[in-house]
């Protein structure tokens, strides 16, 4: 299923809504499949970032391995591994060293699957 720009704009609005403030900045989203699945969340522009954090919307989603990959070359792997359920998000997850310009987040991730509408997953950061 295509997710086209208006819906996912709309959902990475009700999400940052939902969001407390303080200096949060939207990363980018991801439709997850109904299974098992790995995405790329490519992050546009200089995104410099201490922390990050995901959150779902519509269905629980058991986040694996999460690699946070730096505009340098280098890369970070976040001890995510949990399951999120829907309107919740992780914890803040420190990034190491300074500010850090984050170029792409690649994460293995499970939906728990029900009847429902697609997990939407979003990355922030501040």
């Amino acid at each position: 299923m295509k997710l086209n720009v208006k819906t996912l704009a709309l959902v990475a609005l009700a999400t940052c809504a939902a969001v407390p403030a303080s200096a949060n900045t939207f990363l980018g989203a991801r439709m997850a499949a109904d299974t098992s699945d790995v995405d790329i969340i490519s992050v546009p522009g200089p995104a410099l970032v201490r922390e990050v954090r995901f959150c779902v919307v519509n269905c629980a989603v058991h986040f694996g391995d999460v690699d946070v990959r730096f505009a340098i070359g280098t890369s970070q792997d976040l001890p995510v591994r949990r399951i999120v359920r829907p309107g919740n998000c992780t914890n803040w997850l420190d990034l190491r060293g300074p500010v850090r310009n984050i170029d792409e987040i690649r994460f293995r991730y499970q939906t728990i699957v029900n009847a429902g509408p697609q997990a939407i997953v979003t990355a922030h950061g501040r």
